[in-house]
């Protein structure tokens, strides 16, 4: 018996939403003060009515930067939105149940490798990409920023992005109106490494952070659908992700095979992320915003977890470099995907150990692995691999003596599971 279509089986049933839903735009601003300097902490707390549409949820701030007399830029490194943010925390119910360090590594990282470079071009004023000197702008000018400072006093940005993270990363509708207390915190990083690396670049003497905001789209379907859900779960299951770093140091001049132990646990383990950022403040104006290849094309990098090989063989910067930049690619998502084009061209990508970066052109050598059993999206809980039982080892066999100290960051993104007592309204974090 043949099937008509979907395209014209007009029998198929239509979804109708609850007669009274509705869709709020939420701003929920700081309960910790109005004004933030380098080194305080913003905590928001969000609503508990209705159901909070991961898609939508983000930042939007205003933030000046003051300057000293002579200069001729204020130099930002990474992508100057996030770039403020050290840590971000989740809490609900007063208990942390994600800790994201070093997330303004994390996010620039993650719009490099999510974004193409035209769509970092159309979102430039919101994520703060600025360069006074290539005015007008081209589409390499889309890192850091380089702000007009010829004269001296304060110059304001209005910056806005995604929050990535915990809620925003969940496949479902988070019910924030079971879940009592839920607070997102934001420690700001230090001034020095709010600016560039470079000591005689370095001459912003105050930032400040006002009209801080977090905003999200809350859906409220009314209290019947909320008492029907009640019934039918007494227990409620979310997928999500989030994100872990740890961090092990190189020296100058290491050469040989080096094995790089962290200590990060976890049930699954969807993808492995190595940023490599420099220590030499005279060469990297980005420090770990930077990601140098530490093997200076002379080396190969390998992820061991339980005695594993991820992958079985090494990713060789000597045999084959663009290996691992599909490697990284197939790591954020299908190779096939056209979406799915990153913003690193040739020049970022080749930056060796000894070399020089500058705000506008950083280092962006980034190794990465996929890690799952099998891709099936919103399919299967916990495809990827665990750590809970051994920590994983890098071993990254350098051939050519690193040419400064390195900062070697590994991140991982991990699956996780939000569970709701819908009679307590008690959640806990499966990770």
């Amino acid at each position: 018996m043949s099937t008509l279509p979907s395209v014209v089986n007009y029998q198929e049933g239509l979804a109708v939403l609850p007669e009274n839903t509705q869709n709020f735009n939420i701003s929920c601003v700081p309960v910790s003060g109005s004004s933030f300097a380098p080194g305080s902490q913003i905590q928001v707390d969000l609503g508990n009515r209705g159901f909070l549409d991961p898609a939508s949820l983000m930042i939007k701030y205003k933030i000046s930067y003051t300057f000293t007399a002579g200069q001729t830029f204020c130099q930002i490194p990474g992508t100057p939105v996030y770039t403020p943010i050290l840590r971000f925390e989740t809490l609900i119910n007063s208990s942390v149940v994600e800790t994201i360090n070093n997330y303004n590594t994390v996010a620039n990282m993650l719009t490099n490798l999510k974004l193409g470079v035209s769509e970092k071009y159309g979102q430039m004023y919101p994520y703060g990409y600025e360069n006074y000197a290539a005015a007008p702008y081209s589409m390499e000018n889309l890192d850091g920023a380089m702000i007009d400072a010829t004269s001296a006093g304060t110059k304001s940005r209005f910056y806005s992005a995604p929050l990535h993270g915990l809620l925003s990363n969940s496949e479902k509708l988070v019910p924030l109106f079971l879940m009592n207390n839920t607070r997102l915190q934001f420690t700001l990083d230090s001034l020095k490494n709010m600016q560039t690396a470079i000591a005689a670049d370095a001459k912003i003497t105050v930032i400040a952070i006002t009209n801080f905001e977090v905003c999200y789209n809350m859906i409220d379907f009314g209290h019947e659908v909320e008492r029907e859900i009640i019934m039918m779960n007494p227990k409620l299951r979310i997928k999500s992700q989030s994100f872990s770093t740890g961090t092990q140091q190189l020296a100058l001049g290491v050469t040989g095979v080096n094995n790089l132990v962290y200590n990060q646990r976890y049930a699954s383990v969807k993808s492995a992320y190595l940023s490599m950022g420099g220590g030499d403040v005279t060469k990297s104006a980005n420090q770990l915003f930077d990601s140098y290849d530490i093997t200076s094309g002379n080396g190969d990098y390998t992820f061991q977890i339980g005695s594993i090989n991820y992958p079985q063989k090494a990713l060789s910067t000597l045999n084959n470099k663009g290996g691992i930049l599909q490697e990284l690619r197939r790591s954020m998502n299908s190779i096939y995907d056209k979406n799915n084009s990153m913003s690193i061209n040739a020049l970022e990508f080749g930056v060796l150990s000894g070399d020089t970066t500058t705000i506008a052109i950083p280092a962006k050598f980034f190794v990465g692995v996929n890690l799952q059993k099998l891709t099936i999206p919103q399919k299967a809980f916990f495809t990827g691999v665990s750590t809970q039982n051994s920590p994983i080892s890098v071993v990254i066999n350098i051939g050519t003596a690193t040419g400064q100290a390195h900062s070697v960051m590994l991140i991982l993104n991990y699956d996780a599971i939000i569970e709701v007592d819908s009679s307590t309204k008690q959640c806990i974090i499966i990770q």
